[in-house]
């Protein structure tokens, strides 16, 4: 596998890479990866959390499909704006969904904030309801046949 490496956080994502993505993907087919153990360079073998192994899979699925993969942190308290980003929807939706209290957020003296991990718990959810939603208009019987 060759990388090339940009700067210290970031990667360039070769034609060689892309194909060895696809090969992985070829190989694990629809299954998810549920470990992965790494090793360093000097042959030691490590176990990675299963939290990794998500990460992974998803880093590698987008990697397959030709993706831009960007990995950031992000702080543990959120600004309305930049929550609004995460969420794709604008700030005063965001408010909106903060003040109907859909969206847990904790003051800090004039400001709301959201916590990462209340906005991560949030947009699961609503992505799971979407998914839902979706299934139930496929399986729907519109009265044909």
């Amino acid at each position: 596998m060759t990388v090339s490496t940009v700067a210290r956080s970031s990667v360039t994502i070769t034609d060689e890479l892309r194909a060895e993505a696809v090969e992985v993907v070829a190989e694990v087919g629809d299954e998810k990866f549920s470990g992965v153990t790494i090793t360093t360079e000097t042959g030691r073998s490590i176990q990675l959390p299963a939290g990794f192994a998500e990460l992974l899979d998803s880093v590698v699925h987008r990697v397959q499909q030709g993706g831009r993969v960007v990995l950031e942190s992000m702080p543990e308290l959120l600004t309305t704006s930049n929550a609004a980003d995460v969420l794709g929807v604008s700030r005063p939706t965001l408010v909106k969904l903060i003040t109907d209290g859909k969206l847990p957020a904790v003051n800090r003296g004039t400001h709301r904030r959201v916590r990462w991990s209340d906005l991560s718990e949030f947009k699961q959810a609503r992505e799971t309801a979407r998914s839902v939603a979706i299934e139930e208009l496929l399986e729907a019987d519109f009265g044909g046949e």
